[in-house]
């Protein structure tokens, strides 16, 4: 699965998973709705900032050097 794909999987599911939380738990006021929205971006922004591209493999290495 290339990196894109998996930091927008996780962005995804924590954004809707704040947003079954916020309906859920009533959030009814614009206060409790930006605090919902922050907490939720939270978690990609800091496993998109840790996130580091896997090991070049071997193939991947040859299929540059033909290039």
């Amino acid at each position: 699965m290339k990196t894109t794909y998996v930091n927008a999987t996780i962005a995804a599911l924590s954004m809707i998973t704040a947003g079954l939380v916020g309906l859920l738990a009533p959030v009814t006021t614009p206060t409790g709705w930006f605090i919902l929205a922050a907490v939720a971006t939270g978690p990609p922004l800091v496993f998109m900032h840790y996130w580091q591209r896997p090991a070049q493999t071997m193939s991947e290495t040859i299929q540059d050097a033909v290039r």
